[in-house]
């Protein structure tokens, strides 16, 4: 039998004991087509009420509703444009998603709000599908702006955001975690994700903020040397890539691969601090290995590689 309740603010409810929330339809808004409906979702486990904060976080979100879609537009394709080049390189692209004829119509008809999440803090936001990705992301309505993360779970899982001293703004997912933008391989502007290792409740320590400083001091001088690192490694372990590889192409073997052609065959996706400060460094998918990946240590006198789980010993 299906548990209900009638709240005096968010009406009758329905309760999904397997995910933990009450849930109803609701009406979209104005933007969308007028018969459009999403998921309510209300985060509550199975013998918790609904909380105060909840309720008036869904009141701001009904009397903010109107200004919230008027931002909307403009900001999705801001977006977009910031992270084009990343979104090019990960997902195959109309030709109408293309950076000189994309708009704020084309991208607002691929928005497919699939639910509005409230989490038992009163933070809330809409869980999303965007035109050129199937996962959904993570729209927060709550906070003094409107943010976009890549991850759904950023919400789903309790949102918290700080603003350190020394990474700046930071939202948890299984750690403490942004996005900067690198110059990497004579490509600029690259999207690279940062991440604090930390369990929940746990904040970032001043050693994660020491390596932080340090890693920001050190980039260039990291770019420079890891051709060289690189090159040495893949010769190195030459007969375990090719056993990975099923083959190394002829292109990359031995004797015709360079430190420039070597660089295009990695692509730094996070630099991650450990919890206890001693360790830090890329973690990075590659050709060879797209399992395992690469762990790119940059902490110590010289730069050291191996499996991405190098990183996490």
């Amino acid at each position: 039998m299906v548990k209900t309740i009638n709240d005096p603010v968010f009406g009758e409810l329905e309760y999904n004991e397997n995910e933990g929330y009450w849930t109803k339809k609701i009406f979209l808004g104005i933007l969308w087509e007028d018969d459009e409906q999403l998921d309510l979702m209300v985060k509550c486990a199975k013998n918790e009420e609904i909380t105060d904060a909840q309720r008036n976080a869904y009141k701001n979100y009904i009397s903010t509703l109107e200004k919230t879609e008027k931002e909307i537009p403009q900001l999705i394709l801001s977006y977009f444009i910031d992270h084009y080049q990343d979104i090019e390189r990960r997902w195959n692209l109309d030709e109408d998603l293309k950076i000189d004829v994309v708009d704020e119509d084309i991208l607002l008809d691929g928005f497919d709000t699939k639910s509005l999440f409230i989490d038992r803090n009163g933070n809330y936001g809409w869980l999303v599908n965007f035109i050129w990705k199937n996962n959904p992301i993570t729209v927060i309505l709550s906070d003094d702006k409107i943010r976009i993360y890549e991850e759904w779970s950023v919400l789903v899982t309790n949102y918290e955001r700080v603003d350190d001293e020394v990474f700046g703004d930071m939202v948890y997912d299984f750690g403490w975690n942004k996005s900067i933008k690198m110059d990497i391989n004579g490509e600029k502007g690259v999207w690279i994700d940062v991440t604090a290792a930390a369990y929940p409740g746990e904040s970032i320590t001043q050693e994660q903020r020491n390596c932080y400083s340090e890693y920001l001091e050190r980039e260039e001088e990291f770019l420079t040397e890891l051709p060289n690192a690189l090159m040495t490694y893949y010769l190195e372990n030459y007969e375990q890539i090719d056993e990975w590889w099923g083959g190394v192409p002829t292109e990359y073997n031995r004797h015709n691969i360079t430190k420039e052609s070597l660089m295009e065959l990695i692509e730094i996706h996070k630099i991650y601090f450990n919890r206890d400060g001693e360790r830090y460094g890329w973690l990075c998918g590659c050709e060879w290995d797209d399992v395992h990946g690469l762990g790119i240590t940059l902490s110590g006198d010289e730069i050291k590689i191996g499996w991405d789980e190098s990183l996490f010993m």
